[in-house]
């Protein structure tokens, strides 16, 4: 099976096997947004369950804890 490489670059696993993503919103027209929102954008952000199934599908050889809560 091939891994969807533009997936790839998006999503990654922690060391407990839950999948983290960025989150969107904080590539431009920054300035109107304060600094408490720009933070906020800033750190990563775990997948949601019911998104798990297609990130799994798109990338096959992640080390994912299907488990982890």
């Amino acid at each position: 099976m091939k891994t969807h490489k533009a997936s790839a670059k998006r999503f990654r696993v922690t060391g407990r096997g839950k999948i983290v993503r960025r989150r969107a919103g904080k590539q431009h027209l920054l300035a109107k947004k304060n600094a408490k929102r720009r933070l906020r954008l800033s750190k990563m952000h775990p997948v949601s369950r019911s998104d798990y199934d297609n990130v799994i599908g798109a990338l096959p050889y992640l080390k994912v804890n299907r488990e982890a809560k």
